[in-house]
């Protein structure tokens, strides 16, 4: 349960949302745009966004009606407690899952560009126990420090992206608009799975103190998600180009590695990246652990959350090292992402339309 005095602000809820939102879509993002819509890679991340606003202003409606229950509670009101229960369960484990497959891709950047010789279980260890210790001091201390942390590693990112664009060829980009519709809109879905991470809120609905701006928050924090991934997909398609892009697993980070400035002046770019890339990844695994530690304790209607926090470490480590390579990694990615259409879209449009509703047919008995 959430402690009396550990509540956030808006400003600290758009943090949450973006540092939730904002991953692994930075190194993969490209790749998957390019392979989706080739020149017209950004506008399928615009449409992704823009699907990705309607589902946050979804989970934006619910979190209105909460009226100070859980989400589990809330679950529980509108089809009965065992159905609360097990969709409970059910983004409980979702949480999880995107914790440990974030985690482990994490891992494997670090010891494919920085640490060769280093073990993938050191990486996923360390910054799970970071985690762990982070989660256990509460909501309101987690989204202050990704307030803080959130301009670093935002406009040291956007910087650094910018000079890779020293020899772009924006021609790279054209021809414009041939994208198929029905291509487009596939790629928007897939695009679109990189941008989700607003669901977070639904169990920290509690903590907010406010719902009054949660469209608000739902817009801005989407709004920047979206821009930001846009500029980082243009960036690498016309600093690598598109044949390559669509080759390359990481391409973001085979960007960074090329960057060079005239004279020589700033050299080891890609050692600095992998420096950001931690802060990134440490803040999105924290959102999600709290998250499903934050579930799993109103499931089982505990009196602390911590302890879920510890019960969880293990079962996370585990599914963090069970693929076997990197191109498992991959297939988990994709459906830890298609898992997300359920949790992020379809069971939050349900929630919402139970919910009007059983207000509506209580009112009138």
């Amino acid at each position: 349960m959430m402690m009396d005095d550990d509540r956030i602000s808006s400003e600290q809820a758009i943090a949450l949302i973006v540092n939730a939102a904002i991953g692994v879509g930075i190194l993969s993002l490209p790749r998957v745009a390019v392979k989706s819509a080739g020149p017209d890679c950004w506008i399928v991340v615009l449409l992704g966004g823009l699907i990705a606003l309607l589902g946050a202003l979804v989970v934006g409606g619910i979190i209105k009606r909460l009226e100070g229950r859980t989400f589990v509670d809330y679950m529980s009101f509108v089809f009965g407690r065992p159905v609360g229960l097990i969709l409970g369960v059910v983004y409980g484990i979702y949480f999880s899952l995107i914790a440990a497959v974030v985690l482990r891709d994490f891992a494997e950047v670090m010891k494919n560009f920085a640490l060769e010789e280093t073990p993938l279980e050191f990486f996923v260890l360390t910054l799970l126990l970071l985690s762990a210790y982070l989660i256990r001091h509460g909501l309101e201390p987690m989204a202050r420090l990704m307030v803080v942390n959130f301009p670093f590693w935002f406009i040291l990112s956007v910087a650094m992206l910018i000079l890779s664009l020293y020899n772009a060829d924006f021609s790279e980009l054209l021809p414009f608009l041939r994208t198929p519709p029905e291509k487009l809109l596939q790629g928007a879905l897939s695009s679109m799975l990189s941008l989700v991470g607003f669901e977070v809120l639904l169990t920290s609905a509690q903590g907010l103190k406010t719902v009054k701006d949660i469209n608000k928050v739902m817009v801005v924090s989407m709004g920047i998600v979206t821009a930001y991934y846009t500029f980082v997909v243009v960036t690498v398609v016309v600093s690598m180009g598109i044949a390559e892009t669509s080759r390359t697993i990481w391409p973001s980070m085979a960007v960074v590695r090329r960057i060079s400035v005239p004279g020589e002046i700033l050299e080891r770019m890609d050692a600095l990246a992998v420096a950001l890339w931690v802060v990134v990844v440490f803040t999105t695994v924290c959102a999600y652990y709290f998250a499903a530690a934050i579930t799993f304790t109103n499931v089982f209607r505990a009196r602390e959350f911590k302890i879920f926090a510890s019960i969880l470490f293990p079962w996370t480590y585990l599914a963090a090292m069970l693929p076997q390579n990197i191109l498992e990694v991959e297939d988990w990615l994709n459906f830890a992402g298609n898992f997300s259409i359920l949790t992020c879209f379809l069971i939050p449009i349900i929630i919402l339309v139970a919910g009007m509703a059983r207000n509506k047919w209580g009112k009138k008995g």
